[in-house]
């Protein structure tokens, strides 16, 4: 009697969670949707050079189309069961299974991670007194640093190693205590997938398969890479059957008018980003995202713990960009707030979307980068076109001057902090203007325009967006709606510099990777003046000094000047509280690049004089 008390209470609790977005919603006319959707990808296929696009749509009631577009490769068109590489979509699965043991009772998401993975993972503190929480790992706030080039992706498999080898060879550091800002971390979400590893002592792609994926009804998606059999006994799981491996799409590029298909994309830590998975099977997942009671009828979840993952567990600021159970908030064009997440690999992108208010569910997956706009434009236009859009929020008048207060050069804080990749990773800033009607202009990989909405807020000239700044540290940090996190201003006004130089030791060593910048700058600008003459000797000839030779010694000579300075500033600074080995890692480096400009200096490259 009291479990029937207990299940009639929760099918009354699922109940009530949806009839207002379920009734309120009108429906959709499937052909009038259809026919809008291939308007809308064939058009974007062409003017975007994109190979292959797979669509799926879902309502509360069933799907509304689940559809393929272009080819697949190897003179395979794309269908509803052609799997695409979903990126970190994958991860969405690793929350749901974090989210399953916590129901059985074998662990809390306020739980150390220590106590749950094997010794071999175990995460050392470095000087942070608080340990990392799972509830750290579904937020993004376990403060580790991020490691991306060379170590996430690769087309050899026998460079691949097993799943805790990696985790245990790669591990990356802790820069920041954790529960204080959501920086997106990779390893962090494998290190989740690695304490339901130990937890149930099954690996990812079995465990997966068994409790989540085929329970679901998701016959076909996998986890799993055509790598050789022989792989297994080196304590890899079971390889992606041939049979398997001909569902998936090939990756293109688009080069020199032309599609080029692409090796397979291996992900060196499979649950984070490894899943392949069609619009059929996305469909049945985001039928079961927007009806609880379906993953309780499938023995995944509870209805009420389904519910539960769509909860807030973080936010970096108190009105947007929340962070649930691993899924994060996204604007919807109709003003509710959607959920899903994103994914990419190199060649594949995708994206899925839900909108519990307006019943719907949208996945869309492209196999060529040129396409990783409109995976998002897509979806918008949809709810756009069949549900509404919702006013923007009005414009609060802000001046040129007020606005500069915001503007700078912004570094992520998702980048790398120990290793030669900190160089390249998170070195290329977003930049951001001020505009003469208080408008700020945010140039990165593509330019848009935000007005000014209060409380230090923007909005998206075209409502898709939202930024917020923050004072932190004394230094500007930019927020977004974007789940790779926080921005913090890398250019400082003179203020800002002075209130800087207080701070002996992050002045100094500021002053020190400034010089180190500006000489990879110029060794940059070097190697494009001299690699056509390498090429081609007889170009020397006719094309000498070209337009980045000049500037490359004239940057040199800026690098000299800028390490003259860093090596006055320390002398002037001495911070007190540097252990021996950063002096003489500071030494070092500064050594070095007084020797670069003395060799420039000889060569008549510190400067450039010409005829």
């Amino acid at each position: 009697m009291r479990t029937k008390f207990w299940l009639t209470l929760m099918a009354l609790v699922v109940c009530a969670a949806f009839p207002a977005g379920a009734q309120d919603a009108a429906p959709i006319d499937p052909v009038k949707l259809e026919s809008f959707v291939d308007g809308a990808v064939q058009q974007v296929m062409t003017s975007e050079h994109i190979a292959g696009v797979t669509v799926a749509i879902v309502d509360r009631n069933g799907v509304l189309l689940a559809k393929g577009y272009g080819t697949a490769g190897s003179g395979r068109d794309v269908d509803a069961d052609t799997m695409f590489r979903v990126g970190s979509i994958s991860k969405t699965f690793v929350w749901i299974a974090l989210t399953q043991l916590a129901e059985q009772g074998k662990l809390k998401l306020d739980d150390p991670i220590n106590a749950h993975l094997p010794q071999s993972l175990q995460i050392p503190d470095e000087r942070f007194a608080e340990p990392i929480r799972i509830r750290n790992l579904m937020t993004h706030t376990a403060g580790f640093e991020d490691s991306v080039l060379g170590s996430l992706f690769t087309h050899d498999p026998n460079a691949l190693q097993p799943f805790d080898t990696y985790l245990a060879t790669h591990r990356v550091h802790r820069v920041r205590p954790p529960g204080v800002v959501s920086v997106y971390s990779n390893y962090g979400a494998s290190l989740a997938a690695a304490i339901v590893e130990h937890e149930t002592g099954m690996r990812w792609e079995d465990y997966v398969e068994a409790h989540i994926l085929r329970p679901l009804g998701m016959a076909h998606a996998t986890y799993r890479a055509p790598y050789p059999d022989a792989m297994v006994a080196k304590g890899f799981p079971a390889p992606l059957s041939p049979i398997e491996a001909a569902r998936v799409s090939t990756g293109f590029a688009y080069t020199a008018a032309q599609f080029v298909p692409q090796r397979w994309e291996y992900v060196t830590t499979p649950p984070i980003g490894a899943l392949s998975a069609g619009a059929n099977d996305m469909a049945v997942y985001m039928r079961a995202l927007l009806d609880p009671a379906r993953m309780q009828q499938a023995g995944v979840l509870s209805a009420a713990a389904a519910l539960d993952m769509r909860q807030p567990l973080f936010r970096d600021r108190p009105d947007f960009g929340a962070w649930l159970h691993g899924f994060y908030e996204m604007p919807a064009p109709d003003g509710e707030i959607a959920f899903g997440h994103d994914g990419d690999l190199i060649y594949q992108h995708a994206m899925m979307t839900i909108y519990p208010k307006a019943g719907l569910g949208i996945f869309v997956a492209v196999n060529t980068p040129t396409g990783v706009a409109f995976r998002g434009q897509l979806a918008r236009a949809i709810i756009g076109k069949f549900v509404g859009k919702a006013p923007l929020p009005p414009r609060v008048a802000l001046s040129m001057a007020q606005a500069a207060g915001y503007a700078g050069f912004y570094r992520p804080l998702r980048r790398a902090y120990f290793r030669t990749e900190r160089a390249l990773l998170g070195t290329i800033p977003t930049f951001i203007g001020a505009a003469p009607n208080g408008d700020l202009l945010v140039v990165g990989a593509a330019t848009a325009r935000f007005y000014y909405i209060g409380h230090d807020e923007f909005e998206e000239s075209t409502g898709v967006g939202r930024i917020g700044f923050a004072s932190v540290g004394g230094n500007m940090r930019l927020y977004g709606q974007i789940p790779g996190g926080p921005a913090e201003r890398a250019v400082r006004t003179v203020g800002g510099a002075w209130r800087l130089m207080r701070g002996r030791e992050p002045a100094a060593l500021l002053a020190v990777d400034a010089a180190g910048f500006i000489w990879l700058v110029g060794a940059a600008l070097l190697g494009a003046a001299i690699a056509p003459w390498l090429a081609d000797q007889a170009a020397a000839a006719y094309d000498y000094p070209g337009p980045f030779l000049p500037l490359a010694c004239w940057v040199f000579l800026a690098a000299a000047v800028a390490t003259v300075f860093a090596f006055i500033v320390i002398l002037a600074i001495r911070p007190r509280d540097w252990p021996g080995l950063r002096w003489a890692g500071v030494i070092v480096t500064l050594a070095v690049f007084a020797i670069c400009a003395a060799t420039l200096l000889h060569l008549g490259m510190l400067g450039y004089s010409g005829w």
